[in-house]
């Protein structure tokens, strides 16, 4: 019988998730409506429209700046910091309606279940190596990330890090956002693809790479390419956290009417990847945030 990745669901109080409302039932059959409008006006339209929907990014500036920038650091950046209850016009109104979505409360949780494993892995490091060597692939704002850099150099915990990011506009946002924390020295950044991953960092020998957000946007065969990159560059026992969105009722909504075209996998389609890519089943595990909506996965480098 093959081996198969474990799969267990976290419902850890203390992070803080966002979880299911009865509120999610009613929205269900109006954003399938909103979806199958949009679908059907850009069949007959064309697909760029300046508004999707009145409804949407019509009355919303949040709204329209998150499609603008699907799929890219800064649209992930406004979903993560956005604070519902702010604005009371019909604007900020209609955002804190989108913003309960399943998928974008998904989102913030995966943040913190990436950011939790993150803290964990760390922590348990054998307190005889002298630094943490950290690569984040497709870093974005690299915001939680940072974080845990300041946090950990607080309590006497040194990580050294590569950031790795095409656009050039997350590079100088990270930036920034690291020389506010005080671990810009910390940090090599490049500003490339992943396919120079193995001349980035092959030499750095990372501890544990983060690739959060991106095999959504990779081919299986893509994806399977990376994370064998990813095992290569790894120091022996070293770990990979890295994520999958799965199929779910909201995403021909994200399609048609957030501009946002993802690959779904299921957390049996994901876990062939991982495996093909050379990782042993029985050292990942596939974690699921409370929705269960997106699927982060840990796996140790076998030595």
């Amino acid at each position: 019988m093959e081996d198969k990745i474990q799969i267990v669901v976290d419902n850890d109080s203390s992070i803080g998730y966002e979880k299911n409302s009865w509120v999610d039932i009613l929205r269900l059959p109006l954003i399938w409506m909103l979806a199958l409008w949009v679908a059907l006006k850009k069949q007959i339209l064309g697909s760029n429209l300046k508004i999707n929907t009145l409804w949407f990014d019509g009355l919303s500036y949040i709204c329209q700046k998150v499609k603008e920038n699907a799929t890219t650091w800064k649209a992930l950046d406004i979903i993560y910091n956005y604070q519902p209850g702010k604005d009371k016009s019909l604007s900020g109104r209609i955002t804190d309606f989108w913003n309960g979505l399943r998928n974008i409360k998904a989102v913030r949780n995966r943040l913190r279940l990436a950011k939790k494993l993150l803290i964990e892995n760390i922590q348990e490091f054998p307190k005889n190596e002298k630094q943490i060597r950290l690569v984040s692939i497709a870093s974005g704002a690299a915001q939680e990330v940072i974080e845990i850099m300041k946090e950990s150099k607080q309590k006497g915990i040194f990580i050294q890090a590569i950031f790795l990011d095409r656009d050039s506009t997350a590079i100088a946002h990270s930036k920034n956002l690291a020389r506010q924390a005080g671990v810009l020295n910390q940090i090599t950044f490049a500003n490339t693809s992943t396919k120079e991953l193995k001349r980035v960092a092959a030499k750095f020998k990372p501890h544990i790479v983060e690739v959060i957000g991106l095999l959504e946007y990779r081919p299986d065969d893509h994806a399977i390419d990376l994370l064998k990159r990813i095992y290569d560059i790894l120091a022996p026992r070293g770990i990979v956290i890295t994520s999958n969105i799965s199929p779910n009722p909201e995403k021909f909504f994200s399609y048609w009417v957030g501009n946002w075209p993802m690959i779904y996998r299921t957390e049996e389609q994901l876990s062939k990847i991982i495996i093909k890519a050379g990782f042993n089943p029985r050292s990942c595990k596939i974690i699921q945030e409370p929705l269960k909506t997106h699927n982060v996965v840990i796996c140790e480098k076998n030595t």
